[in-house]
């Protein structure tokens, strides 16, 4: 079995216990090492057998809370656990993926972003790599438009965002985000994990430009 770089919040009980609340189901839940599977659910109305990666076992409330919904009404979008697999999924491997950093970009260079964002906010004190991630052609709903893995270190950038119709303030905004992740971590609160603490929220409004980019975003979620 391998020994995944991550502190687990829950155990197999607990878990199971939250789950069988928050859907009202019985399950017949079993933890597993299945990466390319990593959750698999069987039966219907009251009895459901399900299997999950153990990587759920340090998922947040929120991902869990859309897992249960999903169990009870199974037609249930779950952008929460696909956005929460996606980001993790560095995070699975015994030994993470070497990131090949692609900072460069048509419109905007991940690097001087960085830098920037870094010594204005940091003190240069995130000690993180930066990149375009991969494009995902197709998708329909909102994207992800970054994210950080405290595995590898990294902050990845949707590359939608390298446009020149994307403001510079936003794409600081995003970067800053996620630098915010890289220095706070997760917090730990009664048992549970919680990304986007009330901290977290606070120092996320001390970016200069919070008003503007926000704005902005709201006006311009169609290009997103």
């Amino acid at each position: 079995m391998q020994q995944l770089p991550i502190k687990f919040e829950r155990d197999l009980r607990s878990l199971k216990v939250f789950l069988e609340k928050a859907s009202a189901r019985l399950l017949d839940l079993v933890i597993t090492d299945n990466s390319s599977r990593m959750v698999s659910v069987k039966g219907a109305l009251r009895a459901i057998s399900l299997r999950l990666h153990r990587i759920f076992l340090s998922a947040p409330d929120e991902v869990l809370s859309e897992l249960a919904s999903f169990l009870s009404l199974r037609t249930k979008k779950t952008p929460a656990i696909t956005r929460f697999i996606r980001e993790r999924r560095a995070d699975i491997d015994a030994k993470p993926r070497r990131v090949r950093a692609r900072t460069k970009g048509k419109s905007h260079d991940l690097k001087e972003v960085f830098d920037r964002v870094n010594n204005e906010y940091f003190d240069a004190s995130v000690a993180a790599s930066i990149t375009w991630s991969r494009r995902q052609p197709g998708r329909v709903r909102r994207r992800t438009l970054g994210s950080y893995s405290f595995s590898s270190k990294t902050i990845r950038i949707n590359p939608i965002l390298d446009s020149p119709a994307v403001p510079p303030i936003f794409l600081e905004f995003i970067v800053y985000h996620e630098m915010l992740h890289a220095i706070l971590g997760v917090e730990r609160k009664s048992g549970r994990s919680i990304i986007h603490s009330r901290d977290f929220r606070k120092k996320e409004k001390e970016f200069r430009g919070f008003e503007a980019a926000t704005k902005w975003e709201k006006a311009n979620r169609h290009l997103l």
